[in-house]
Parts: structure tokens; C-alpha cells; sequence
């Protein structure tokens, strides 16, 4: 009896250390399948590194929102970056202070930003921002603002300056007012931000051209800083100090529709015409209405050659310092046709 009692508690232990053995065995089997779920998770996380990595960041600095011509621009970036499926956009939008712009730019900085587009009415205040992106290593596109010239140090700081010729649309702008005024007249020039390169090249291209025209006289010079109430004062003021003007001159459709609206206030529209630039809708509308605003210079808003040369930029490339944009000339004869295709 002693025997078979030994014998059974033999076969007992036995049969307990089995099961302990199997029990072990699920273990590794566990370990491993955690193991497993843990390269898992970590090869998508290596799969969507990469995919970032594979993209480019390509950042637009706007510089004021208040704008029709700004607001087409940054409107065509956000569409045009659309066509690219390796582009990741980041847009910043200014309140027309250069400080903000500033620290706007700063901020693709640090956002890591493969190209910077940079869209300012600043003048050379916007410089030291330039510089920065410059000494950051990341390539800077300017699109229709200022630059510097070749004799400035900030030409250095930029890869590409993206816009219409303005000197070319000051020129344009001249022609038409002598052949408006056939020869003989006397005009009100309205202007921008006087520091900003977007005026100063239009300035500069009426002022080479006008001296062509001997019998066109300015007889007043005011900015209103591209803004449409405050040419509105503008010209109501001038308004009041010459009762003989025949042609109001301004550098932007906005300005341009306040001193319009002033003109009109003052119950002589009949004698004072208008030109302008920018090709914005409610210009051309008024264009077409046949009133006395006769001519807008279109300023190219699309940003698709601003994109092209930022993505180039961003991956190694290299594009050419000026890039020009086509402009038009907008008047009752074809104010139909560029409403049609344009708005």
C-alpha cells in the first residue's frame, strides 16, 4: 500500500511540474507577440517620418488682409499648392504693421519652412526680416513687393523676385493718359506707401515716360497709402484746392474707387477721368458701367510661378533672380472679355 501511494504521488508531482512547463511555454509566445505589435507600431511611425520628410514646407508671409489684390494672392497660393501633392503650406497674414510681418516670418523660421514666400508693403523695414530667413539657410521668394536693388545688400538675401514689371505699368499708365487727355490736361497723382517698391516703381515709370508729354501737367501729389477711405479724404481735399483737374492718376484700384466716390460726391465726374492699376472687380465694374474710370493696369495676382520657383528652391534648385509676370491693359473696349476670363 506504502508502494502504490509513493508510486501515486510520484506521478502527481510529475504531472504538476508538466503543466508548471506548459505554462511557461505561453509566455515567450506572449512576449513575442507583444514584441511583435511593438516593431509594428514602430515601423509606422518610421513610414510617417519618412512621408514628412518627403514633403516640402513652403511657408507665405501675407502682408495685410485688407486688400482685395492680397487677399487674390494668398486665395491662389492656398489653390495652386493643391496641384502638388509633396507640398505642405503654411500661410501667415499680416495687419499691415511691418512688426507683425516680422514675427510672422520668424515664425516659418521656426516652423522649418524649405522656402519662404514673402508678399510685403514695408519698404526696407522688412530687410532685417529677409536677413534672417537669409542666415537661416532657407530660400526666400519675394512675390509682387518690395526688393532690393543690386547695389543693396538685402539683393543677397533673396533667391527670387516674382511679380509684374511696375516700372513697365507706370509707363503704360502715362501713354494712356496722354492719349486720354489727347496732349493736354492736368492730373492728380494719388500714390501708396511712398517707401514701398511697388510704388516707387510705378512712380518711376510714369515719371520717365511723362516727360514725353510736355503739356501734361501734375498739379497735385498726395499718398493715401494704397487705402480707399483714406484717398477718399485725399481727394475731396484736392478736390476743394483745384477746380480745374482733368485726369486723377493712382497707383491702386482701392485708391483709385475712393477718390472715384469723392469725384463723384462733388458732382464732377463729368470732367475728371480716371486710371488706375490692379485690375481688381469692382474697377473693371465700374470701367463697364462707362463711368469716368477708364483704364485699370492689371497687377497679376496668381501665385503658380511664385509656388513653382519656391518648390525648386526647396529642393535644391536653382531659378532666375526676376521672374516676370504678364500684365494687362483693361479698358471699355475689353473690360468685357477680361471680366469673362478672369473673374
Amino acid at each position: 500500500m506504502k508502494k502504490r501511494l509513493l508510486a501515486i504521488a510520484v506521478m502527481a508531482s510529475l504531472a504538476a511540474g508538466l503543466a508548471a512547463c506548459g505554462g511557461n511555454e505561453s509566455k515567450p509566445e506572449e512576449a513575442s507577440s507583444a514584441g511583435s505589435s511593438s516593431t509594428e507600431s514602430s515601423a509606422s511611425d518610421e513610414t510617417a517620418s519618412a512621408e514628412s520628410k518627403d514633403k516640402v514646407k513652403i511657408g507665405f508671409s501675407q502682408c495685410v488682409m485688407n486688400h482685395p489684390f492680397r487677399i487674390a494672392m494668398v486665395d491662389s497660393f492656398k489653390e495652386v499648392v493643391k496641384n502638388y501633392d509633396d507640398i505642405e503650406p503654411v500661410v501667415v497674414e499680416g495687419d499691415g504693421d511691418v512688426q507683425t510681418e516680422i514675427t510672422n516670418i520668424e515664425s516659418l523660421i521656426q516652423q522649418g519652412c524649405d522656402c519662404i514666400i514673402v508678399s510685403s508693403l514695408s519698404g526696407t523695414s522688412i530687410y532685417p526680416a529677409y536677413q534672417e530667413v537669409y542666415e537661416a539657410g532657407i530660400p526666400l521668394v519675394i512675390a509682387a513687393s518690395g526688393c532690393a536693388n543690386e547695389d543693396e545688400e538685402a539683393y543677397n538675401y533673396y533667391d527670387t523676385f516674382v511679380s509684374t514689371d511696375e516700372v513697365e505699368m507706370g509707363v503704360a499708365a502715362a501713354d494712356y493718359a496722354n492719349e486720354l487727355l489727347n496732349g493736354e490736361g492736368n492730373v492728380v497723382m494719388i500714390r501708396g506707401v511712398v517707401e514701398s517698391t511697388n510704388s516707387l516703381n510705378r512712380y518711376e515709370g510714369w515719371n520717365s515716360k511723362i516727360t514725353e508729354y510736355p503739356g501734361l501737367n501734375v498739379i497735385a501729389e498726395q499718398a493715401a497709402d494704397w487705402i480707399r477711405l483714406t484717398a477718399n479724404e485725399v481727394m475731396a481735399n484736392i478736390l476743394q484746392a483745384n477746380p480745374d483737374i482733368d485726369l486723377v492718376y493712382s497707383e491702386n484700384d482701392e485708391m483709385a474707387l475712393g477718390a472715384y466716390e469723392a469725384i463723384k460726391d462733388a458732382g464732377r465726374e463729368d470732367e475728371i477721368q480716371i486710371i488706375s492699376m490692379d485690375g481688381q472687380q469692382d474697377a473693371c465694374e465700374a470701367i463697364q458701367e462707362g463711368s469716368s474710370f477708364k483704364i485699370t493696369i492689371t497687377n497679376n495676382s496668381t501665385m503658380d510661378e511664385a509656388v513653382a520657383a519656391a518648390y525648386k528652391l526647396a529642393h535644391g534648385e536653382s531659378v532666375d533672380k526676376r521672374i516676370i509676370l504678364p500684365y494687362e491693359v483693361v479698358t471699355p473696349d475689353t473690360v468685357d472679355e477680361y471680366i469673362a476670363n478672369n473673374f
